[in-house]
């Protein structure tokens, strides 16, 4: 679906409340999750799931802001003249706005509603299984994304040049001690 934007087109969130719909529809129409004690203003589970994509969607541009490639990819594309990073702008991603609702929704998924249905005393129950796989899909999508930037307008000029884009190389090679150090070019 398409990014939750406000009058002025400005991005609120990666994902709507039918790209969580759609994630698990069994868990909805069982009428598992209850809204109405969320101590949100939602007054619908629609609006109320359209508040956790907007959460969520924070959540992963302050841990997208927090990461080394991001740190990398800034002072590489001169975005700062101070030792600040700056923020990653929800607006200037403008590449594989799928994998964003899809990174978007599992988060959501994961650590907003799963978790107050899941019975964690019994390990083997579904939702735990459920929290695990969104937690495992969350991680490799978030990692191919700080891989391979060629989804940000680092220079706003509404389309994305070769000159916005940045690939970490990365090369796993074996030590001594039997582990893997990874070195990134």
């Amino acid at each position: 679906m398409a990014f939750q934007r406000d009058a002025e087109n400005n991005v609120l969130a990666f994902a709507e409340a039918e790209d969580i719909f759609n994630m698990d529809q069994r868990l909805f129409e069982a009428n598992e999750i209850s809204f109405a004690d969320s101590g949100t203003a939602a007054t619908t589970q629609s609006e109320y799931f359209d508040i956790l994509c907007q959460r969520a969607t924070e959540r992963v541009i302050t841990r997208m802001q927090a990461s080394p490639e991001w740190a990398n990819y800034t002072s590489a594309q001169n975005l700062t003249s101070t030792s600040i990073l700056p923020p990653v702008n929800k607006n200037l991603i403008l590449g594989n706005l799928q994998d964003w609702t899809d990174l978007t929704s599992s988060y959501v998924m994961k650590e907003y509603l799963l978790p107050k249905v899941a019975d964690f005393g019994n390990p083997e129950s579904s939702e735990v299984n459920k929290i695990n796989f969104y937690e495992t899909k969350f991680n490799e999508l978030f990692s191919e994304k700080l891989a391979v930037i060629n989804w940000y307008d680092a220079n706003a000029d509404a389309s994305i040049t070769s000159s916005d884009e940045m690939v970490n190389f990365r090369k796993n090679r074996r030590t001594r001690g039997k582990s893997y150090i990874t070195r990134v070019r």
